[in-house]
């Protein structure tokens, strides 16, 4: 059973990779005056990799890596620290039984959500379930769409809000192990945080919508800024 495990495991990674639909952009330079401070905080409510279980829906993590509550936030400190050049991040997952509303000390904080993304396979096509029996030789390719929202608060009142939707394919055959350089990256799935194409799709969305955020913010500040007595 473990030699039938370990083969399985091989031939996935083997056989498995993945597209992103579009790439990020780099962080406009113009953008970098519209910093929101030094210090803020995220808080995350991450519904990416739940499941629903027995009685209520848990959190499945990979076979080989870190905790996806422990992964993300490493990986949103360093986007924060490399592309907005924030010095101090505080980051909590709200969903802890140990967070509380007095943790937050920072005027700016960023609220991110995520739901389960959507896959085209959930229509249920024939062709998808011929792909399905006959264990992929017929070559399979899976749709990903992920929502990504993100809400600026400042001083404890919403500043700005905005939502991105990213979206990606993976494949999957071995038919396609000797072409890796047709694609973006492998696709481990949740066997390993990364290449995984559902994590890559997250932090995506995460950014981007960091990024929109910035673009409007210097008119979002000028608002709360006017209403302030």
């Amino acid at each position: 059973m473990k030699y039938f495990l370990i083969c399985s495991i091989l031939c996935l990674t083997q056989c498995a990779f993945a597209n992103l639909d579009h790439q990020i952009k780099p962080f406009p330079k113009e953008l970098e005056k519209n910093k929101v401070g030094e210090s803020i905080t995220i808080l995350n409510q991450n519904r990416v990799f739940f499941q629903k279980g027995h009685k209520r829906f848990v959190e499945i993590n990979p076979m080989f890596g870190m905790p996806w509550s422990e992964y993300f936030p490493k990986k949103q400190k360093e986007i924060g620290q490399s592309r907005y050049h924030w010095k101090e991040i505080y980051i909590h997952n709200i969903d802890d039984d140990n967070f509380q509303l007095t943790d937050v000390k920072t005027d700016y904080v960023f609220f991110v959500t995520a739901s389960h993304p959507r896959s085209d396979w959930e229509e249920g096509r024939f062709s998808q379930v011929l792909q399905l029996i006959t264990h992929c030789i017929i070559p399979c390719k899976q749709k990903f769409i992920q929502e990504v929202k993100v809400k600026l608060f400042y001083k404890n009142s919403l500043l700005s809000e905005k939502v991105s939707s990213v979206s990606g394919t993976s494949y999957l055959s071995p038919w396609y192990i000797p072409f890796p350089f047709l694609f973006q990256m492998r696709e481990n799935g949740n066997l390993t945080n990364e290449p995984s194409l559902v994590s890559a799709l997250y932090l995506q969305g995460f950014q981007e919508a960091i990024d929109e955020i910035y673009l409007n913010l210097p008119d979002e500040l000028a608002k709360e800024t006017k209403s302030v007595p």
